[in-house]
Parts: C-alpha cells; structure tokens; sequence
C-alpha cells in the first residue's frame, strides 16, 4: 500500500522539479504546512475517503484560507493522488475532491491619473522597478514572462518582444509601442536576464512596488482582495485601456495570451459602445420601409 509521503517523493521528483523554483517552493509549502499537518505522513492513500477529504477542506476554512488558497491545497493533493494512481501505486479508486467554488477574478484596473502618480513614486525608489512597471503597463506581460525575459527575446529590428514558455503553455510575440522599446533599449545588456535586481532573478514583485502602492493609498478603500491593487494590476490595466479604446476584444486576448475568449470577456462591460457600432452597421444592408 502506498503511503501519502511515498506518492509526494516520486510527484516532486518526477513532476515538481521541472517547475520553476518559485513554484517548487509553494507547491512544497502547501504539502508541508497543510496537507502534511492534517493527514499522517504515512497515511495509506486507499484508506482516504470522500468525508476525510471534506473533513481537510473544512480544516482549511478553520484556518481562515482565502478560497483561492484552499482550492490550491486541495488540487495539489488531487494531482498527487492522480499521478499515484497512473503510476500503478495503488489499484482502488479515488476519492471524489469537492472543489470549492468562487469567483476570484481581480477586476481593479487603474486610472490614468493612479498609473502616472503610482510610476512616480516606484521612480523615487528604483529605476529598475520603475521600468518593469512601465513595461508590464504597455505589454500585459504577467509578473512571470517580465521577470525571465532574455536579451534574445527583444527583436528590436520588428520592435517586439517574443515570450516563450508561458503560463498558458503558449509562445506569442508582443508588439512593442515607445514607452515600451525604450525600457528595453535602456535594460539590455549581456546579462543572462533583462532584469535582475542585486545580481539574482527576481522571483515576484517585492517590496518595493508594495510600499509604492501603499504610499499612493491606492487600497485604503477597500478590504476586498479582488479589488486591492497588486503588480497583477497593471496586466488589467493594460488590457482595460485597451479595450476603453475601442481595441477589439480579440486582440486584446491575443496580446494577453488568453487560452479562451472566454478570459477575455471580463473585459466586455468597458466597451458597450462596440455592441452599439456592431448592430448600427447592419443598417446599411436593409432598406427601411414607410408603414405610414
């Protein structure tokens, strides 16, 4: 009989360690702080049920977990407990996971003035952070794609920028307006990486971009995490902008690397003037008829 620990050695040797090492670290974190905390490390993975997997997630609401955080923790354990089956470490059936269900979708997107006012203040604090923020601004780039972003990725002869392995599993290339070639003709160098900051890769936006935020009071109204500002942020916005700006729905999925249109589509309320023109220019393949 396998154990839980046995399926967990194998997954983060032969799964876990092609992940970046960010997501090594909170993978592991997850199985260690929560998973690992509820369930014996020798717990056989045939004996667990459907109510002790109800019983985890509950333990994990206990703990005051956002939904988001839970649902990690629980498809963690799934994955785990999946690949233990394809591997013919057990031969039983699994257990069904109850996946909590939410909307953790952000939809804050900034101003013009917030974004003007929010760049000035990174800029008293670090010019690197500066032009990662202005690039993330007029690229949609996700805090991942900025941060291993290469010399090599810069086509400066098309002004474009080609991301590769991305979250969606998907390359794209990116077209590059001024603000944006001039933040990357200035960071270029024959560094590994575009940017680094004290010689090493930066793994997510730190403090200096958190303390920017805080200074600006750009979430002193509000307690809601889907409408407090983080660096994921300015990915909304520049696709909001976008959209405001009467930029195609499709396009602007495209340039973000959506899987689906469906993705997309949060974005369609800050365009109702696109239906409007839609059906307006219907008019022009009908004659109208005088009923009078």
């Amino acid at each position: 009989m396998a154990s839980i620990s046995s399926a967990w050695a194998l997954y983060a040797k032969l799964v876990l360690s092609t992940a970046s090492t960010h997501s090594i670290a909170t993978e592991t974190g997850r199985w260690n702080n929560h998973i690992l905390k509820h369930f014996d490390p020798d717990c056989e993975i045939e004996s667990i049920t459907s109510m002790n997997l109800l019983e985890f997630r509950s333990s994990l609401i206990g703990k005051k977990l956002s939904p988001q955080s839970i649902s990690h923790c629980l498809s963690l354990f799934r994955r785990v407990l999946q690949r233990a089956k394809q591997w013919k470490l057990i031969s039983g059936e699994l257990p069904s996971f109850d996946m909590p269900r939410f909307d953790n979708k952000r939809i804050r997107f900034l101003t013009k003035e917030e974004a003007n006012e929010l760049l000035l203040c990174v800029s008293l604090k670090s010019s690197l952070w500066h032009d990662i923020c202005v690039l993330a601004l007029h690229t949609g780039l996700r805090s991942g794609e900025l941060f291993k972003l290469r010399p090599c990725h810069f086509d400066s002869q098309n002004s474009a920028l080609h991301v590769l392995d991305t979250k969606s599993n998907s390359n794209r290339t990116v077209p590059l307006n001024k603000q944006a070639l001039e933040v990357l003709s200035r960071n270029i160098s024959r560094k590994e990486l575009i940017f680094t900051e004290h010689g090493k890769q930066i793994l997510y936006a730190g403090r200096t971009f958190r303390q920017a935020v805080e200074i600006c009071r750009l979430n002193s109204h509000t307690q809601d995490r889907r409408q407090r500002v983080v660096f994921h942020t300015l990915r909304h916005t520049f696709a909001s902008w976008l959209v405001q700006s009467g930029i195609p729905l499709a396009v602007v999925g495209q340039l973000l690397g959506h899987k689906s249109m469906q993705m997309t589509m949060r974005y369609a309320h800050l365009a109702p003037a696109q239906g409007v023109s839609a059906v307006k220019a219907l008019e022009q393949f009908t004659n109208s008829v005088n009923l009078e």
